[in-house]
Formats: structure tokens, sequence, C-alpha cells
């Protein structure tokens, strides 16, 4: 990565992303260079990145820590494919249970794709990847899950009142 990432950003992807400042993304890849790789493009967003690079790790960060955002390696050796994203969806917790995730895969995405949205993801994308389409996945997902959020607060508030 250039010394200079944060000057050569497109205006889009700033505007797409710094609204985000302070949320938190899950990325779990056996992969260091992955996750040096995401954990430096987000957090130069303001996004606080956590790491794993097993899914039995991850799903003891997910369980201990409040995370907005999956990216989740589905091509890791001694893994199921979706083991992961199937344990995270039978959780009882509704905030928890309901984090927005992506399937991130070296397999061409056509043998992907049906099976990993079954499977509990919201979307998928392909190693490597295109980082504006990427970054424009990340902050849709985001988005969508701080309105769902928004709303539930305003419920669970009309609720107690």
């Amino acid at each position: 990565m250039p010394d200079n990432f944060e000057a050569t950003r497109p205006e889009k992807d700033r505007r797409d992303l710094d609204i985000f400042q302070g949320l938190t993304i899950l990325v779990v890849d056996d992969s260091t260079d992955i996750l040096f790789l995401i954990t430096y493009i987000f957090e130069s967003y303001g996004i606080q990145v956590i790491t794993a690079s097993n899914a039995l790790e991850a799903f003891e960060i997910i369980k201990q820590y409040q995370v907005d955002l999956l990216i989740i390696d589905i091509d890791m050796p001694f893994e199921n494919r979706y083991s992961l994203i199937q344990k995270v969806r039978s959780l009882t917790s509704p905030l928890t249970r309901e984090i927005p995730a992506i399937a991130f895969t070296g397999s061409s995405k056509d043998k992907v794709d049906k099976k990993a949205l079954a499977s509990g993801f919201q979307s998928y994308m392909q190693k490597p990847s295109d980082l504006e389409q990427f970054i424009t996945e990340v902050a849709k997902l985001l988005q969508i899950f701080c309105k769902k959020m928004a709303i539930a607060s305003i419920l669970w508030k009309q609720v107690i009142n």
C-alpha cells in the first residue's frame, strides 16, 4: 500500500465509508496478507478492524464483542465453508444473529453465490476483488445494518416508555 493511500482514495469512497467511523468489522481469513490489507484499507476510514485466522477464534470474538460486519474467507483449510455463518445465525441475541456478512472466496463466484446466500451471507466477493466494488459492498451492508439498528432502537424506546 502506498504511504499516501489516504490522499489517493477517490472522494466517492471517502463519502461512502467515512460515515461509518467507529464501527467494527471482523475479518476472518487464514492469509495474513489479506488480513493486513483489509485492516489497512478500512482503518484508513476510521473503521475498527478485528482479525481472526480461523472460525473458532472468530466465533469467540463474535460472542464477546459488538461486531457490525463480518468478512469471512470461506476457503480456509480445515473449515466447513459455511459453518461459521451458520453458528452466528443460530445465536440467541438478535443483535449478533443479524450481523451482515460477506463470503470472501478465491473460488468462482458461480459456485458460491447460491450456497453462500442460503447459508446466511448477504453477499459474496471473489478474491482478489475490485477495491472500489469491495468498498461499495461493505458500505451498502453497513448502511443496511445501521438502519436496522436505528429502527430497533426506536421500537425498543417505545416499548419501555
